[in-house]
């Protein structure tokens, strides 16, 4: 069905009678008889109710201005138009009991245009800022969805140290975690380099590879600290103390030994898994591979690392292993925090054929693999429509 919007009066209309919109059902008017300029939206019904509205969850930046992942959510726009549907991103102080002001994007125009709508029928966490979600709005506005009985998926990022934590209390997958514990002080640290020779220091609240640092002993008992940005020797652990444990324990870090990663080609590499929600399961959408190049601290493709196929190390073991590490960090994520629709995994392989498991991020970025966006894309208007009811 089509509907339409008035941006000058922020109204919804219809050509036909008794139609609502939205999870709140408001009614729509009769379309005007006058030339006024509408904007036509198709959509899907649901006895009287017309919807999906898709409610994604984001946040302002430092100037006041609307973020996220826009080529996502221009993705999922187009793939809800084969059907019906309309994507509105907005931020948690724009949600109100009866409304919510945010943007919608138009494919013909290839335009973001400001909108007004009922309530959606289902919202999707995609705030990109561990501050927001610590602030004020961001809680009143899950109040206010938790009071509204929407649909709501993605409840907030992950802290590393609690994720390694829960992932422990797996039978299959503690057998898959590096050795992790918080960072309190010097002894942690000793013990750590002491045990391993080699160990890395991350951010409990980091993401992206930024700000994390791998600390080596040599064969001369000397130390080598290791980031992204460069390298430093030190002669004892005691003068890393002095410079960077300061820096270290004055926000939650975690430190974990490193594990001797498999190579391809003489650099090491590591699998990003996508899963997502699909029919009452999660489910493997697809694998991409990082691999180091400039630097070996991270694979991170900002941070120099190269994207090579899947398919050059695929094999029915690696598939078989990544579908039980979907299921079952679904499961624990969904259980322990509330529901997850989609998310990625940070996995390897050691030298030894053992796997493990860095981390899983509660807010998957794009994948440069464009098959993988494709899919990803296609499950998620499937969820929309699936937690919406249409």
């Amino acid at each position: 069905m089509i509907i339409y919007y008035d941006g000058n009066a922020k109204t919804w209309h219809s050509n036909h009678s008794g139609i609502t919109l939205g999870s709140n059902n408001q009614p729509l008017l009769p379309s005007s008889p006058f030339p006024i300029e509408l904007l036509p939206f198709k959509m899907m019904t649901k006895g009287n109710n017309i919807g999906p509205i898709v409610g994604v969850l984001t946040s302002y930046n430092s100037k006041n201005k609307l973020i996220g992942n826009r080529p996502l959510f221009e993705k999922l726009q187009r793939e809800l138009d084969v059907f019906g549907g309309m994507i509105v991103i907005f931020p948690p102080e724009q949600l109100t009991n009866m409304k919510v002001d945010g943007f919608t994007y138009i494919p013909s125009q290839d335009k973001w245009l400001p909108i007004t709508t009922p309530l959606p029928h289902v919202i999707y966490n995609r705030v990109p800022f561990r501050k927001t979600e610590e602030g004020y709005s961001f809680a009143a506005a899950i109040e206010l969805i938790k009071n509204n009985d929407l649909p709501f998926f993605n409840p907030h990022f992950i802290n590393k140290y609690e994720l390694s934590q829960l992932l422990k209390q797996d039978k299959m997958l503690k057998n898959c975690l590096p050795d992790t514990e918080l960072l309190h002080s010097e002894q942690t640290l000793t013990d750590f380099i002491t045990k391993y020779g080699s160990i890395y220091v991350k951010p409990a609240a980091g993401s992206k590879g930024k700000n994390i640092y791998r600390l080596s002993k040599k064969k001369d008992y000397t130390l080598l600290l290791q980031s992204i940005q460069g390298e430093q020797h030190f002669s004892s652990l005691h003068e890393v103390v002095n410079e960077y444990l300061p820096i270290w324990i004055t926000k939650e870090h975690i430190i974990q030994e490193e594990i001797n990663v498999d190579v391809f080609n003489g650099h090491r590499y590591d699998f990003r898994i996508l899963a997502t929600f699909l029919d009452g399961n999660y489910v493997m959408t697809g694998v991409g591979i990082r691999q180091s190049s400039l630097q070996d601290v991270t694979t991170h493709v900002p941070a120099g690392g190269k994207i090579i196929p899947y398919e050059l190390v695929q094999n029915q073991e690696h598939d078989r292993f990544f579908q039980l590490a979907v299921e079952h960090c679904g499961a624990l994520l969904t259980n322990r925090f509330g529901f997850f629709g989609e998310f990625s995994i940070d996995a390897c392989i050691d030298k030894n054929g053992n796997y493990y498991i860095f981390e899983v991020n509660s807010k998957p970025m794009l994948f440069d693999e464009p098959e993988i966006e494709t899919n990803r894309c296609r499950q998620l208007a499937k969820l929309f429509y699936e937690l919406s009811g249409f």
